[in-house]
């Protein structure tokens, strides 16, 4: 069991993102098929490719961080020494758990009142809001990924004050 999550802990966003994306290649190439040779189209494979797309979008806000690879300024960080570094990296972390966690909290009450509205998608005929949940479901993950690389740059700076990598990707250390 101890196994699966690490997997889990290691792939989740990966993997989601890349079985989303086949699914995704599948329905249009299907749907690409389909009025090319048939002179026919089906709605629900656009409508579906559609909302898989808004998941991965959302999706790959926890992937960039387990990766290392999410927007920030570095100009700072190469004119400061390790520990300034350190506090600059904590600074970080702080603001975007804080600000992914708060776009978090705020879609969930929009989701809660998409549900209340009861709508359901023209051509899939399932509830609008579980296209919605992707908000609050990418900046949450998002946000506790934050966190949980905050508190590995903590316990890297503890053993070692002159590392200076911000996130330590796969392969790298141990989880």
């Amino acid at each position: 069991m101890k196994k699966v999550f690490m997997l889990l802990n290691k792939h989740l966003e990966e993997i989601l993102l890349v079985f989303g994306t086949m699914v995704m290649i599948l329905l249009i190439f299907y749907q690409v098929v389909m009025r090319r040779f048939f002179n026919s189209s089906i709605a629900w494979s656009e409508e579906l490719a559609r909302y898989i797309f808004i998941w991965q979008v959302w999706l790959a806000v926890p992937y960039t961080v387990t990766k290392g690879r999410h927007i920030r300024l570095e100009v700072l960080l190469d004119v400061v020494k390790p520990k300034g570094r350190f506090v600059l990296d904590m600074i970080f972390f702080l603001v975007s758990a804080f600000f992914f966690g708060y776009v978090g909290y705020l879609s969930i009450g929009i989701v809660g009142n998409v549900i209340k509205m009861g709508q359901l998608t023209p051509a899939l005929m399932i509830p609008k809001w579980i296209c919605y949940l992707a908000l609050p479901v990418g900046t949450i993950l998002g946000s506790l990924r934050f966190l949980q690389y905050g508190y590995k740059r903590i316990i890297r700076f503890k053993k070692d004050p002159t590392d200076t990598r911000t996130i330590v990707v796969e392969g790298e250390e141990e989880v």
